[in-house]
């Protein structure tokens, strides 16, 4: 009879143990796969800033070949009115990129891009715009520094800078890329 009465006061202290050793990892569990689900909403969000980058980098860059297109083909030519995204840089008063309002749909002191479709982009994003700056000459390899004058050099070598900017798809990335053509 005691082994009996022993037996069973034995096995209601470990039931007790089993349900609490088992409470404590479905915690475990618990937080694992909250963890886990966590981790995977912020690789989504990464990747989609990553895609929203990579979309404005590449509208930015578009947008640049476009112009430099442009000088090339000789389209661009009213550097003097300092308007519609074609300024003649002033030394004194610097560069006008650094006023632009890039985020303004149609902003008039910009050129929006107007090239091939861009089949990369979004049609929700913005399109990509531009500034071309004509930037005073320089002087041509193998010439003196003393025979250019701002002025009238004596072997003109026109210079442009030219600034694209493109939107990321959400308009959350933007992307300012520029260049110096001659």
């Amino acid at each position: 009879m005691r082994t009996h009465l022993m037996s069973l006061n034995t096995r209601s202290r470990q039931s007790g143990m089993i349900l609490f050793v088992a409470l404590i990892l479905l915690v475990i569990l618990s937080l694992i796969g909250v963890t886990a689900a966590r981790m995977q909403t912020v690789e989504e969000r990464m990747a989609r800033n990553e895609d929203n980058r990579l979309t404005g980098a590449q509208a930015a860059e578009a947008a640049l070949r476009n112009a430099e297109a442009g000088l090339l083909s000789g389209i661009y030519s009213n550097f003097a009115a300092n308007a519609n995204g074609l300024y003649d840089l002033a030394p004194s008063a610097g560069s006008v990129v650094s006023s632009i309002n890039w985020q303004t749909a149609n902003a008039p002191t910009v050129m929006n891009y107007g090239g091939p479709a861009l089949s990369a982009i979004p049609t929700s994003a913005q399109a990509p715009k531009y500034v071309i700056e004509s930037l005073p000459p320089v002087a041509v390899p193998g010439e003196s520094i003393n025979q250019v004058q701002y002025a009238a050099p004596t072997t003109p070598v026109a210079v442009y800078r030219v600034t694209a900017n493109g939107q990321g798809a959400d308009q959350t990335s933007s992307t300012t890329l520029q260049s110096i053509f001659r």
